[in-house]
């Protein structure tokens, strides 16, 4: 790589990912301020458990759509249409008074938020090679945690003392202001002539005979099982550690090993390909079976609700994002010669929503009749079905890394 690609690939990756965490910032914070906003609004909890399970129907719909969309539009324009419509929703958000026009916004928000990722993973395949692709997939997935630590932390220390309206507005203008630096690199860093030189983006028809034929439809399902698993618990574990486990006021403290858990498996996804020899199908049979292990040990002594029990949380979440990186960050680059990466991106992102729209709902019910120990013994479940997925079907897919299937 020349120094002119380096320096574009830096400053290309240094804004996508301060774009992606303040994408999180305007989605994370409904879960860090549900207390404020249900006394703000008027409604309960529940109400807002089924505001996030309508988010993730509505962001796993956008994904499937916006992935396809952003396949065959300028990124720099798309990136700017989704900072200005998700930067302007936080803004009304955070002066909103009336529970239902809260619960309409959000759900936009989730079809606006599904617009970012994979546009940015398409963009920033542009400018890698073969060899840059796991430490690009491996900065781009910091994000999340970098997004749950201002949230949880920061927003949380800083606004403290006030409704929730601080919550939705700072996102906000902090996206609005980016929407203004992606404009200006879109006028000094054009990207039509770097899009010129890859293969046009196939006809939907043929990506779908593609997809079908390569039988990447097995990813999807192993992805609606990882944020079955993922996503769906995390939205509920603030209410888990104070509520449920009765921790006491160390929980928000303890919510913090969430992003680091998320961030530890990152980094263990990546050793473990170093350690299979960038096998991936390997890598993920391993971090499944580690999930039914971690899930099962929960299953068993979940009763005791010790601080044993949020070590195996951490630890079920670190395998499980490790599983999901392989899949929605890592393996969507090897498209990159096929000019579909965004369109994979939003197809497995759409269903890893999906599990966790499907999820979150069926947690809280769980939570009211059953308790706590039925969310493990559901985890267990959910995590043996992903092993034998990936003894299978997906673990093929896995294991071709883009190549087309042979006969």
């Amino acid at each position: 790589m020349n120094t002119n690609s380096k320096k574009s690939l830096q400053a290309v990756l240094l804004l996508s990912w301060a774009t992606y965490v303040t994408a999180y910032l305007c989605r994370i914070n409904l879960s860090s301020v549900l207390d404020k906003l249900a006394s703000g609004l008027d409604v309960s909890v529940e109400y807002l458990g089924a505001a996030s399970s309508m988010y993730f129907v509505a962001y796993a719909i956008g994904q499937l759509l916006n992935g396809s969309i952003s396949d065959r539009v300028n990124p720099h324009h798309f990136l700017m249409l989704a900072l200005t419509m998700t930067g302007t929703i936080n803004l009304i958000l955070g002066l909103q008074s009336n529970g239902t026009v809260f619960l309409l916004l959000w759900c936009l928000n989730g079809f606006c938020q599904s617009m970012f990722w994979s546009t940015l993973l398409r963009l920033l395949s542009f400018y890698t090679g073969e060899k840059q692709r796991k430490n690009v997939s491996t900065i781009m997935s910091t994000c999340s945690v970098t997004g749950y630590l201002l949230s949880w932390v920061v927003l949380g220390w800083l606004f403290r003392p006030f409704r929730f309206s601080p919550y939705f507005c700072v996102p906000g203008v902090i996206a609005l202001t980016l929407m203004t630096i992606w404009y200006i690199m879109a006028r000094r860093m054009p990207i039509d002539g770097v899009v010129n030189e890859r293969k046009s983006t196939p006809p939907l028809r043929q990506v779908i005979r593609e997809f079908r034929e390569d039988r990447l439809f097995f990813v999807c399902l192993l992805c609606l099982l990882v944020g079955a698993i993922q996503e769906g618990a995390v939205f509920w574990l603030p209410m888990i550690f104070t509520s449920v486990l009765n921790l006491g006021s160390g929980s928000i403290l303890l919510l913090m090993m969430v992003p680091f858990a998320k961030l530890a498996g990152v980094f263990l996804a990546r050793w473990t390909l170093s350690l299979f020899h960038d096998n991936v199908r390997t890598a993920m049979i391993a971090m499944t079976s580690l999930a039914c292990l971690i899930s099962g040990a929960l299953a068993l002594t979940g009763r005791h609700t010790s601080y044993q029990t949020v070590l195996l949380i951490a630890a079920l979440i670190a395998v499980v994002n490790a599983g999901n990186w392989y899949m929605i960050s890592y393996l969507p680059l090897f498209f990159s010669a096929r000019n579909i990466v965004a369109t994979l991106v939003g197809a497995f992102d759409f269903s890893t929503y999906i599990g966790a729209s499907l999820m979150s709902g069926a947690l809280g019910v769980l939570l009211l009749r059953f308790g706590w120990i039925a969310l493990p013994a559901l985890w267990l479940l959910l995590a043996i079905l992903s092993l034998l997925l990936a003894l299978t079907g997906t673990g093929e897919c896995l294991r071709r890394k883009g190549a087309r299937k042979t006969v």
